[in-house]
């Protein structure tokens, strides 16, 4: 979940109450919790989804040439087809890994799961949320804006649908289409109008979003985002997952423009997709890295006011959906070697490098460039996260330690942002800079359209 800034919302001259959430962290509730509803008799798991699969055929393929004769006595169990509205998931060894020799298991067990699917039809509802509201996220606020769902559908299928295929290079398609408009009682929560909006879906619908038409306290998340239930059909209906995701009316209001603020819309779908947090787990602010788009999605209007979209994406995240291929993966031996990194926001090349820590736990070391969705960056430079699915790092949630060790893959992953301080634009970008970091030592070349990279052990 996000919230607005004051300072997000004085760039854009709002003169009403400064209470708006800016999309610079959606904090605690409810998807800091997992993501799950606050209505009591229902428990929607917030590290479990459809396995959607994508394209990428040319890996699926691979994959399935490399495993069928050695796995083709496993139960059918084990290769059934699943997705929402997109095409069969990786085939799986029994153990539940993807097998690439020398690789940690914790990449293996993400190599397997959360593929995200070809398409998505986002239901788009509007809740009306009456002055006499008991919801606390609200408070006694007055402003009501006027929306419409085909109105909201209508602009978000300009920006945030162009913004996801852009990210996925044409992999992943969300489209919007308007569902109800709903009055809230003044005993309900928004939480209460999300499961009303949920019910009155239709069947083609694989995700609801909701939109308040009332601004939230400013000590109060901006949205969140949920992944729902399991389902092991073919596609997957919000009506059987309830997945969903949830906006105030901050971002839709006409002090904008034209066009809205999307980027929290961006974010909270990205938690729909099974996508965690980024940043710094450990301190008071988990959102406070501009370099991701499920950290601090409002970090482009920074130093550019007129951004609307947020900031890019990790290559974990890439690869955890099936945005970046396997083959444009490399995990270091043991002594470390030098590579030579191409952006990893790109289509080509070597865009990540792996480096093992612990069983459940590893770097990833990309190349970021100031261009496309991350054009507000100071400098192109190479970013380090840790990435940490033990059992221990499962602590940042509702549903903290209740999951085996390694199968905290979902929201509740660990995606620390490591090397410098928030927000985390001190990337590796001068020749001969370097950084020592979980046992490994990595030095960079001259940045450029790749950049070369050392990864040595650091006692070595």
């Amino acid at each position: 979940m996000q919230r607005r800034s004051q300072t997000d919302i004085a760039a854009r001259g709002v003169v009403a109450p400064v209470s708006v959430r800016s999309a610079t962290t959606d904090t605690g509730e409810p998807a800091e919790r997992g993501d799950q509803s606050t209505i009591s008799s229902i428990h929607i798991p917030s590290v479990h989804r459809c396995k959607r699969g994508i394209g990428g055929w040319s890996e699926q393929l691979e994959e399935f040439l490399k495993y069928f004769l050695k796995f083709f006595s496993v139960p059918i169990c084990l290769l059934f087809v699943v997705g929402c509205g997109g095409v069969s998931t990786r085939l799986l060894p029994p153990d539940g890994t993807v097998a690439q020799t020398g690789w940690p298991r914790a990449l293996r067990l993400l190599l397997g799961t959360q593929l995200a699917p070809t398409a998505d039809v986002i239901e788009v509802a509007v809740c009306k949320v009456p002055l006499s509201t008991t919801d606390p996220i609200y408070g006694q606020l007055p402003l009501r804006l006027t929306l419409t769902p085909a109105d909201l559908a209508s602009k978000l299928n300009t920006t945030v649908t162009a913004y996801f295929e852009a990210l996925s290079h044409g992999l992943y398609h969300p489209t919007f289409i308007a569902g109800a408009t709903l009055e809230m009682s003044s005993d309900e929560t928004h939480d209460h109008c999300v499961e009303r909006a949920i019910d009155t879906s239709a069947q083609q619908t694989s995700v609801v979003m909701v939109v308040g038409n009332a601004e939230h306290l400013a000590d109060q998340s901006g949205g969140w985002g949920r992944v729902g239930l399991p389902c092991s059909a073919r596609f997957c209906s919000a009506l059987k997952t309830r997945r969903a995701l949830y906006v105030g009316a901050s971002d839709f209001h006409p002090s904008w423009g034209a066009t809205p603020a999307v980027d929290l819309t961006e974010h909270e779908i990205g938690h729909t997709l099974g996508l965690p947090h980024s940043g710094d787990p450990d301190s008071a602010n988990q959102h406070a890295s501009d370099i991701d788009l499920m950290s601090n999605s409002a970090a482009p209007r920074t130093t550019r006011p007129d951004s609307r979209n947020g900031p890019d994406t990790l290559a974990i995240n890439r690869v955890v959906l099936g945005w970046l291929p396997v083959r444009a993966i490399t995990v270091a031996a043991p002594g470390g070697a030098t590579f030579v990194l191409s952006p990893s926001t790109g289509s080509t090349g070597l865009r990540m490098v792996v480096l093992p820590v612990r069983d459940g736990s590893f770097l990833t070391v990309e190349y970021l460039t100031a261009d496309g969705f991350n054009e507000f960056l100071p400098t192109a430079g190479v970013a380090v996260h840790r990435i940490d699915q033990a059992a221990a790092a499962c602590t940042h949630g509702d549903d903290a330690g209740s999951e085996p060790a390694e199968s905290c893959i979902g929201v509740q992953r660990v995606q620390a942002t490591l090397g410098s301080a928030a927000p985390h634009l001190q990337l590796l970008a001068t020749n001969g800079d370097s950084w020592q970091l979980s046992g490994w030592t990595i030095t960079v070349g001259t940045p450029g359209s790749t950049m070369q990279v050392e990864v040595r052990p650091a006692d070595g």
